[in-house]
């Protein structure tokens, strides 16, 4: 007897662990958004339908979180290297391009970059994150639908064997409080950076455009004649 298997299945309308095949495949077939998967134990299947994974509190862990405001197009992102309970680097700024999704712009954006700390480092890590589809995108558990997710789990697969732990949002804990307040502070440097940029622009004496010279049929017959002596 093959050891038992334990489905866990997420659809708009049902989160359920099954142990058979048979019943997953009966709540599963047909229908629409639907989500299911095999673990070995019953705990996994319970973090996979949670987004929550269950790591150990020490070592390294980066918190990353994204921000957006209505009156900016691009969405600030940040993360919070965290090895033993002290901070050990940081970076943020705002994505590159105008948000498609608001803050999610700036939450993959900073996933992205925390990797890219992490092999630049040559440091293995946990990312701690709030939003449920950095891992989801990242371990293929989510099917990439629009531009900005496709881009994030075209970059992550650069990164193999990366670890998520999902943080609750905006519920006192530390670090996830402090990146996000640094998601945001990246959208007000960049307002005004490019509030200071227009400024100088418009100090700027307007440009003068020297118009060419109107010769009459005289001249250019007279230059004409001296281009031929020299020629």
């Amino acid at each position: 007897m093959g050891k038992m298997k334990f489905y866990a299945i997420k659809t708009p309308a049902l989160q359920k662990i099954v142990t058979s095949w048979t019943e997953c495949e009966a709540l599963t077939h047909g229908v629409k958004a639907c989500q299911f998967k095999s673990f070995p134990t019953r705990e996994s299947a319970e973090e996979w339908l949670s987004g929550i994974s269950k790591v150990h509190a020490d070592g390294l862990r980066i918190y990353v979180d994204g921000s957006f405001s209505p009156d900016f197009d691009r969405a600030g992102w940040a993360f919070i290297a965290v090895e033993d309970g002290k901070e050990i680097a940081t970076e943020s700024g705002v994505t590159d391009l105008p948000a498609e999704s608001r803050n999610i712009d700036g939450e993959l954006t900073a996933s992205l970059h925390a990797m890219a700390w992490l092999k630049r480092m040559g440091k293995t890590g946990v990312i701690c994150h709030d939003y449920e589809g950095i891992a989801r995108w990242a371990k293929g558990d989510w099917k990439a639908n629009k531009p900005i997710s496709k881009r994030y789990v075209l970059e992550a697969r650069k990164y193999p064997g990366m670890k998520f732990e999902k943080v609750p949002a905006h519920s006192g804990v530390k670090w996830n409080e402090a990146v996000d307040e640094r998601a945001k502070a990246a959208i007000v440097r960049a307002k005004k950076e490019l509030a200071i940029a227009k400024q100088n622009l418009s100090a700027l004496p307007p440009l003068e455009i020297e118009k060419p010279e109107k010769k009459s049929a005289t001249k250019i017959a007279a230059e004409g004649t001296q281009l031929d002596l020299f020629g």
